[in-house]
């Protein structure tokens, strides 16, 4: 129980940091929708095409944390994502220790997935995600006692409304496990599971529909689409992390070759080995292998593992966040906070130009009034991708083609990377250290 509540405790006083990412946003405002009118079927947020076809795949968590920021605010939001992965931590080490695995090597499996997560500790449902696939790895050790039948189907029911893409991973996991020893039961879980997977048409509507459209989705505006080879250029903490996959690697494939080791673990181990390879999202997954190759052969010094990732990680987070900083709701000058709120008090809610980190805060903000071009949501068109590709390479003529194009009636933009706008065309009418908020002809005169 040691282990356990000091895994909990350790864990969640690592992730309590300020909020960064730009998606929980959009997702609190979908949920804002949810629940004041259903789950919708065309892109409301787009400023650029709010009639396209769109359903939400995550739409159980948007109803969640809409009804937590309603009721308890940001801070609440930042709580529960520090207690989902410090839950997903505490079920970690509770599962080793049932292994019969020593506090050094849990110690040691903690720490490595302790250095894989890291680039993941963002307030996204992609946590639970991490607890789920925690939840399941018994079945990889030959401990199904723990995971019955309808254990695993009421995990998949209320994952695949959570984030249902994910949810993928259910069947990779239970499918290796029928594998492992078939049987009717187990044949059977599988297919009950993707019964009730498809049940929930927000979740089978927006698996599909991002399914579809993931091979559009640019990589280049978002780097954990890059392939896990692109932690090269992110120095120590890329390499350490491209290590961390490489062992993964060569665990997967020691552990795979041992005749007493079950199929269906084999199986996870390689697949979760190649998953860590080829995208930098996946690359936490090594952990399995490696935790399922340490467990099977138990090393002594299995505790340095542990104590290296933790280090690295240390070396890391350590200049980015101070203790103050981890006190504050939002990240100090991540967010355009005066410019909203100057933009409230002039009333200008309008259709916004803006960089896709901000689009979701904007929204959060000035919805229904305000809309963006592009979010984190990635299902902007073919148009909208080239405008925000052409704009990255420099192109200014792209501010007056939002405007031309897609009507925007306002552009918030980063002070410290102010376009050179014409002023025949733009006038600034707010600047603070973070943003400025620039209006189009004849738009400004709505700021007096």
């Amino acid at each position: 129980m040691l282990l356990i509540a000091g895994s909990f405790l350790v864990v969640l006083a690592w992730a309590w940091r300020p909020i960064w990412d730009i998606d929980l946003f959009w997702h609190v405002v979908v949920g804002r929708l949810i629940l004041e009118g259903g789950v919708p079927s065309t892109d409301v947020l787009s400023a650029a095409d709010p009639t396209a076809p769109w359903t939400t795949f995550q739409w159980g968590y948007e109803v969640l944390v809409a009804a937590v920021e309603a009721t308890l605010g940001l801070p609440a939001l930042k709580a529960l994502h520090a207690g989902l992965l410090a839950a997903t931590f505490a079920l970690l080490a509770g599962l080793l220790r049932k292994t019969g695995a020593s506090r050094t090597l849990c110690l040691g499996i903690l720490g490595l997935a302790l250095l894989l997560v890291e680039d993941r500790i963002r307030a996204r449902p992609h946590l639970f995600e991490l607890l789920f696939v925690v939840g399941l790895s018994p079945l990889l050790y030959g401990r199904e006692r723990q995971a019955t039948p309808i254990v695993l189907v009421l995990l998949i029911g209320l994952w695949a409304n959570l984030h249902a893409v994910s949810s993928l991973w259910w069947f990779a996991f239970v499918g290796a496990w029928a594998l492992s020893r078939p049987s009717v039961k187990r044949f059977g879980t599988l297919a009950a599971g993707a019964v009730v997977a498809l049940a929930s048409p927000p979740a089978r509507k927006g698996l599909f529909g991002a399914l579809l459209s993931h091979s559009d989705w640019p990589a280049e505006l978002v780097p954990e689409l890059l392939p896990t080879w692109a932690y090269w250029e992110q120095g120590f903490f890329g390499w350490a992390m491209l290590l961390g996959v490489g062992l993964g690697l060569a665990s997967a494939l020691h552990f795979a070759s041992a005749k007493e080791q079950e199929r269906g673990a084999k199986i996870a181990a390689i697949g979760c080995a190649v998953a860590a390879l080829l995208m930098a999202r996946w690359a936490w997954l090594s952990v399995l292998p490696v935790g399922l190759w340490l467990l099977w052969q138990r090393p002594r010094w299995g505790w340095v593992v542990g104590a290296l990732s933790v280090a690295v990680v240390l070396a890391h987070v350590g200049p980015r966040w101070s203790l103050q900083d981890r006190l504050e709701t939002l990240e100090t000058g991540r967010f355009p906070v005066a410019a909203c709120q100057a933009m409230q008090e002039h009333g200008l809610r309008v259709p916004l130009d803006t960089t896709p980190a901000w689009s979701g805060y904007l929204l959060y903000c000035l919805y229904p009034d305000a809309r963006v071009l592009a979010d984190g949501r990635l299902v902007f068109g073919p148009q909208v991708t080239e405008l925000l590709l052409a704009r990255e390479a420099g192109d200014l003529a792209t501010f007056d083609q939002a405007v031309g194009v897609y009507g925007t009636q306002a552009l918030v933009w980063p002070t410290e990377n102010s376009p050179p706008l014409d002023p025949a065309r733009w006038r600034r009418v707010h600047s603070d250290p973070t943003a400025e908020v620039w209006l189009p002809s004849p738009v400004w005169g709505s700021w007096e």
